[in-house]
């Protein structure tokens, strides 16, 4: 092995750069296409049209649209999401903000795997509903997103763009809105060399789109369609083409795409049979006839220095055998050498020459596949093996002459390797070889997005990755690139994303990326302590993700605060072995130390910490750091495992909130029925309450008798079928004492009972929502017993909550519901649907719209006080 620049590793070095498509770095190992689906991309190899679809959320963009142009009209199709919808909700499990952020760009990525395009972002945070543009330009920066905009278009340099929302507030989200605004004055500057000058300094061009559309829609206006027969600046497409070659039409594609929706429950139909889509002009030059491409050249005519690149591709397609794809082989080749002729190289080329390469892997049926016996490689651990196998179906002479990788960080290479192989390939017959990976390399696989702290924009510091759907270098999984040679001078490089592959008695194959971490995970039992006085205890876990993992690990505390045992001779016991001294560590009394040895990779030690504080005790937190011979840790590793996306890892620093807090609560043993998921249970045990799950199909009026009150979780009466029948059930246990707690649902047909009949009387949900989370509270009723019993209740409460007060509050109250709270956004009139209550029989009932699995996931102290009311036994009865 070669640890030093190669040829092989010269390429491999230009793959990374931005200029190539980004499908050079797959999630998913690509399938090999059968023999319809070889020459259906090969059709593709002959237009040059492109289309960029602007929007503001994962499921805002149109698949139906993106469908059909991905593979009706076989134009360039790509959908740029403003936002990763890291502030939507969650209907799959409890993951939110970033983590959620995380889910909906590999269901993005997933849903343009299967209709054909390809997937931007920008910088953009998603925080939630806003309810006009300029608070979302406000929070974001309105130059800087519009520059992220501009860089998408002059990268991906698109004939048209279309946008889902129009300017003037039609499309009722404020990141709707703007992602129209936005779209309409990039369309201008991204052709102007005085806009954004520095993206011209890092390699990109400036180009002019052609046209502007806005994707209308009877959604807004019930007279499209008769607007698309009578006025010029209108037009209509019919999408719902069928095409032979995939055995489907695209809306039956277009359905299956926005079925990736998962964690927004948007699952789709595959309808077929005509549909129409209705496109307003907004920008550009009016099409002469009712083709919206009219006029725009989709030819290699359109680049001069390839014009003889269409007669080979036309060639191409003429003389292909569906039954003999490697008869395709000679025909790609001399493409190929065509392409490597071409000086200087235009911006189609790279896109051509990256489908040439992958359609003589698919002609020839070779599967390059890197394997490792586990899921995950630590950055700082020795060299570690791997399998590569390469077999190559055909009857063609292929080699395999190098393989390598160029590991970076953000800005500079840190590993480069290359092994010179030069081996003919046996039809059929594997090539296998074991190869060694370096170790020491200085970076982790992460979304590169989430690299560093943010706000309301994430910080990209290589203006290379804005823009990009996932991390384009080291940051993402593990992989090499493979150097394969069909002749003397084509050369066929391919990224290899390394995989650990399992198999399950049910499901069978399971594929895994295999990500590069620190030697370890540092996990805290919970990421927030209320402490209400006294000792506090902490208890961490340290995983180990390399074996014999040894070193010390130290906590540290916010002034005020003091550890048990804070000073200690650290010497590392490994069974075995003389004890490795790490040296006496004198530490301040907010800090304190263990010694840690863990023998094997994914086992886990244990550790306990107490901490009590003095009277000038500060909040903040407490932090975990590991420190050993093989290297640092100072995260927790995160893993999202969901069927229909590949496996993610991201981190989170290894750190404790710290909460001094003044708050009682006086129930002892909770219910809770999940909902769409959430951290709310997690919440209530940091109150020191026990919380235990109740199954809404099993659980019975005796079982659920022993709870002082049973939580509802949120949207569980849009996902929790059983819910329909056990809720009288859990009427009876209110009427006979009981205090049950409801949180948000959404009005929609997924509602398993009408929402006349979630409580003991009657109200409906609403759209209501309050975004602005300063906003100030009203106490319509100050002296009601859940605003004073066992905490008192005050405006202090309301400091500091994040992303929104509430959503989908209730109205149309039955006159037996006391509304607690009213509050509103600015210029809007006040809402008191957020927090309702009755009393029924012996007991209490609430219902609340508060975004209490936000708040108190977050540690916002109000948020605990307030919900501790809501739990605790009734005192005192309502007057």
């Amino acid at each position: 092995m070669h640890f030093s620049p190669g040829r092989a590793l010269t390429v491999a070095l230009a793959l990374s750069t931005f200029s190539f498509p980004f499908s050079l770095f797959p999630q998913r190992p690509p399938a090999q296409p059968n023999a319809a689906e070889i020459l259906h991309k090969m059709q593709k190899l002959q237009v040059l049209g492109s289309v960029l679809y602007i929007a503001a959320h994962p499921d805002d963009e149109n698949t139906r649209l993106i469908a059909w142009l991905s593979n009706g009209k076989k134009v360039r199709t790509g959908y740029l999401s403003l936002t990763r919808g890291d502030g939507g909700q969650n209907l799959i499990g409890p993951e939110l903000g970033d983590a959620l952020g995380i889910i909906r760009t590999q269901e993005l990525l997933e849903a343009r795997r299967i209709d054909g395009g390809e997937q931007f972002f920008t910088r953009a945070v998603d925080f939630g509903y806003s309810k006009n543009p300029e608070e979302s330009f406000e929070k974001w920066g309105k130059q800087e997103v519009l520059s992220d905009v501009v860089r998408v278009i002059r990268m991906f340099r698109p004939d048209i763009i279309i946008t889902r929302f129009p300017t003037d507030g039609g499309g009722g989200h404020g990141h709707h809105t703007a992602s129209a605004i936005l779209a309409h004055e990039a369309f201008d500057l991204a052709g102007d060399p005085k806009a954004f000058p520095e993206q011209l300094e890092q390699g990109l061009e400036v180009w002019q789109p052609r046209r502007l559309f806005f994707n209308g829609s009877s959604w807004w206006r019930k007279d499209v369609a008769e607007l698309a027969k009578s006025d010029p600046d209108w037009f209509s497409v019919d999408v719902g083409g069928y095409d032979p070659l995939l055995g489907l039409s695209y809306t039956e594609i277009a359905g299956r795409s926005r079925s990736m929706h998962k964690s927004q429950g948007f699952g789709a139909a595959e309808t077929r049979g005509e549909m129409l889509e209705y496109l307003h002009l907004e920008k550009g030059d009016r099409p002469k006839t009712k083709d919206i491409f009219e006029g725009v050249d989709m030819t290699w005519g359109r680049e001069p220095a390839s014009s003889k690149l269409s007669k080979q591709i036309e060639s191409l397609i003429i003389s292909y055998e569906p039954a003999s794809p490697s008869n395709s082989i000679p025909a790609l080749l001399r493409l190929h050498q065509s392409l490597t002729g071409l000086v200087p190289p235009s911006w189609a080329w790279f896109d051509l020459d990256t489908a040439v390469d992958q359609l003589l892997l698919y002609c020839a049926g070779i599967s390059v596949r890197l394997t490792l016996p586990f899921e995950t490689m630590p950055n700082n651990d020795s060299i570690l093996s791997a399998d590569l196998d390469v077999l190559v179906r055909s009857q063609d002479k292929v080699h395999i002459a190098s393989y390598g990788g160029s590991y970076y960080d953000e800005f500079y290479p840190d590993v480069m390797w290359y092994n010179e192989v030069d081996t003919a390939l046996v039809p059929n017959v594997l090539f296998h070889e074991r190869i060694e990976l370096p170790g020491a390399i200085n970076f982790v696989s992460q979304p590169y997005w989430l690299a560093r702290p943010h706000l309301l924009l994430h910080e990209v510091r290589n203006p290379r990755f804005i823009g990009k759907p996932i991390s384009p270098n080291s940051s993402g999984p593990l992989h090499i690139y493979t150097q394969l040679v069909m002749t003397e001078s084509d050369h066929i490089y391919n990224t290899v994303v390394a995989e650990h592959i399992s198999v399950d008695r049910v499901d069978g194959e399971r594929i895994r990326p295999v990500y590069v971490t620190p030697v370890a995970s540092i996990i805290p039992k919970t990421n927030i302590l209320i402490a209400r006085g006294g000792t506090q205890t902490i208890e961490v876990e340290v995983e180990a993700l390399t074996d014999d993992l040894y070193g010390q690990m130290t906590a540290s505390a916010p002034k005020g605060w003091k550890f048990s045992d804070h000073s200690r001779p650290l010497n590392v016991a490994i069974p075995g072995s003389a004890p490795v001294s790490m040296g006496l560590v004198p530490l301040p009394e907010n800090q304190s130390a263990v010694d840690v040895y863990v023998a094997r990779r994914n086992e886990r030690e244990s550790f306990t910490f107490r901490l009590t504080p003095s009277a000038n005790a500060e909040a903040g937190v407490i932090t975990f750091a590991f420190s050993g011979l093989k290297g640092k840790a100072d995260r927790t590793l995160h893993e999202i495992d969901y069927p229909h996306i590949m496996p993610q890892v991201y981190y989170t620093p290894a750190e404790v909130k710290l909460i001094p807090l003044d708050v009682k609560v006086n129930a002892q043993r909770v219910g809770y029925i999940k909902g769409a998921g959430d951290d709310v249970p997690q919440a209530i045990e940091r109150l020191g309450v026990a919380v235990e799950m109740v199954d809404p199909s099993t659980a019975t009026l005796e079982s659920i008798a022993k709870y002082d009150a049973i939580v509802v979780g949120i949207r569980a009466y849009n996902t929790e079928k059983a819910m329909a029948a056990f809720n009288p059930t859990l009427m009876k246990y209110v009427e006979n004492g009981g205090t049950v707690v409801a949180q948000y649902n959404t009005r929609s047909s997924d509602m398993v009972l009408p929402d006349s009949l979630f409580g003991p009387y009657p109200f409906k949900l609403t759209r209501d929502r309050v975004t602005v989370e300063e906003a100030p509270p009203t106490f319509l009723d100050p002296k009601h017993p859940l605003l004073n019993t066992p905490n008192t209740i005050t405006m202090a409460d309301f400091e500091g909550w994040v992303q929104e007060r509430g959503l989908y509050f209730t109205g149309s109250l039955d006159p037996h519901y006391t509304p607690l709270i009213a509050w509103n956004d600015p210029s809007e009139h006040p809402l008191n649907g957020g927090l309702i209550t009755c009393d029924y029989g012996k007991g209490r009932y609430v219902y609340t719209g508060i975004s209490f699995f936000r708040e108190l996931p977050a540690g916002v102290p109000g948020a605990y006080r307030l919900f501790a009311n809501l739990i605790s036994n009734r005192s005192v009865r309502t007057p």
